[in-house]
């Protein structure tokens, strides 16, 4: 799909993707609606139910099977970046990633602080919006919609990205150090 235009700076998706990519809703009626304006304009949607993911080997098999990854998918974060970097994104439209009861996950197993010092629930997030980001690149449009019962959950710097040293001062040798 190509970029966005003046005229679509009111539109759903390019509000979303404006704002980082994650969407965040309590109330069903609302998801139902945008889930409604997504489909009318040819977005895949595929659901997640996150109140099953008791254990990190659960929210693998979850994604796997709802995101139609590979046999050989390594169920670990790292091959859940690899395999929705090669998510299919139709080039009319885009796809909606609908994740249902998030706060189950993010209160329970997800909870979980990471190396990084943040949660995993946060990291996965994390990997959706960074991966949003990468898919834009090429033209492709990747939406998370996350639904919690919990009215005050919160997300933090998704996607974020530090500023790199550009290519030819990349290695610290390189800057003299």
């Amino acid at each position: 799909m190509t970029v966005f235009g003046q005229a679509d700076e009111n539109a759903l998706d390019y509000q979303v993707l404006r704002d980082g990519s994650v969407s965040l809703y309590r109330n069903p009626l609302y998801l139902e609606e945008d889930l409604l304006w997504f489909r009318q304009r040819r977005y895949l949607i595929y659901r997640v139910d996150c109140a099953t993911w008791t254990s990190e080997a659960a929210l693998h098999e979850s994604l796997q099977g709802a995101l139609f990854f590979p046999a050989y998918y390594g169920k670990n974060r790292n091959a859940l970046w690899d395999c929705m970097s090669d998510l299919d994104i139709p080039e009319d439209g885009g796809v909606a990633i609908v994740l249902s009861s998030y706060d189950v996950y993010a209160n329970g197993p997800g909870s979980a602080r990471t190396l990084s010092g943040t949660t995993a629930a946060e990291g996965l997030l994390d990997i959706f919006a960074g991966t949003s980001r990468y898919m834009l690149l090429t033209g492709r449009r990747l939406i998370t919609l996350v639904q919690s019962d919990e009215p005050s959950i919160r997300f933090e710097k998704l996607g974020a990205v530090s500023a790199q040293w550009n290519r030819r001062e990349w290695l610290n040798k390189d800057r003299g150090l």
